[in-house]
């Protein structure tokens, strides 16, 4: 039996209530709510024909729902299994179905999730010839009018022609965090770097991101180190990411463009599970001052608490700061 008529059979007076937490009613209703809004032009055609018959052997579809039919589905678990970025992404992302077609090579863009530091997009690539493995893009996305401050692409080969893509970037914001953001993405190029082809495009792309709910917890720590001290003045905590702003006074002889050194963050919680770092960038703000953030993957295992230490890293050397805790909110337990 398919997963249609399944659904055209299913007797909603048979299922059983289950008590459930404040959180997965959430995830539940985000899901249904996503699902409904990805899927309903496709259920529609299937119904159709199933109500005009199996024998039809062309079935046409206009421009408006053939661009609703997503290139690859589930984009990041194609990513699962290598990272712990996506393992709550589906329960917070906004649907955004945008597709643009130029020079043969087709962009969506699926879903996008804004934690109020950290932008998440999900995108598919689909090309009449093979792009090679991955595909380069040319040109970063645009937050709010400027460029992204710092981001990652990772772009995986679905088949011959067709690639599944996430960019997590940290745009510039100025330590504010809006309650939405404004994106503008028009790629330019996607590069073969294999076979040195480029292939010129105009796909553009523009949407908002409202800010999903984040808790802040005020921690003002601050510890000195070989003439090195860092001022962390809160903590950001999603279902998604956590996000730790930081500052950074740096001795005289530094500076951070070429400072030896990497700022390095730990984060693990009273189990002694480790945190990925997903995003961790600085800027000047002048001479011997450094100011910027790190972006790490959601809460697991049911953790109260999250210890955290500052570090910088250099070959084998390492300076150690002081660590410090902090309780984590209870909506986000697992």
């Amino acid at each position: 039996m398919n997963d249609l008529q399944e659904m055209l059979q299913l007797n909603i007076d048979e299922i059983e209530p289950e008590s459930v937490k404040k959180l997965e009613k959430k995830r539940v209703l985000h899901n249904i709510l996503k699902k409904k809004k990805r899927f309903t032009f496709r259920y529609a055609i299937a119904v159709s024909l199933l109500t005009c018959g199996i024998g039809s052997s062309v079935v046409l579809l206009s421009p408006t729902i053939a661009s609703q039919i997503p290139i690859v589905q589930n984009i990041v678990d194609y990513f699962n299994g290598e990272t712990t970025q996506f393992m709550y992404f589906d329960d917070y992302a906004t649907v955004i179905s945008s597709m643009q077609t130029s020079n043969g090579v087709t962009i969506e863009i699926a879903d996008a999730v804004y934690d109020g530091t950290t932008v998440t997009i999900a995108f598919a690539i689909e090309s009449e010839i093979d792009l090679g493995e991955p595909p380069l893009l040319g040109n970063p996305i645009e937050t709010n009018g400027t460029f992204e401050g710092g981001g990652v692409t990772s772009i995986k080969k679905v088949t011959n022609t067709t690639y599944a893509g996430v960019i997590t970037l940290s745009p510039e914001l100025d330590r504010r965090s809006p309650r939405t953001v404004n994106l503008s993405w028009k790629p330019g190029r996607v590069w073969n770097y294999e076979t040195d082809e480029k292939i010129q495009g105009d796909w553009s792309f523009e949407f908002k991101l409202k800010k999903i709910n984040v808790d802040r917890t005020h921690v003002e720590y601050a510890d000195t180190k070989e003439g090195f001290t860092f001022k962390i003045p809160n903590v950001d905590i999603s279902g998604y990411t956590i996000n730790i702003p930081f500052d950074m006074e740096m001795p005289s002889k530094y500076v951070l463009f070429t400072l030896p050194y990497s700022i390095v963050f730990e984060v693990t919680d009273e189990f002694g599970t480790e945190y990925e770092m997903l995003l961790n960038g600085a800027s000047g703000t002048n001479k011997h001052k450094a100011e910027g953030s790190a972006t790490f993957s959601n809460l697991q295992n049911d953790s109260k608490m999250l210890i955290i230490t500052p570090k910088l890293v250099h070959k084998n050397e390492e300076i150690l700061f002081d660590s410090f805790t902090v309780n984590t909110p209870q909506n986000y337990t697992k």
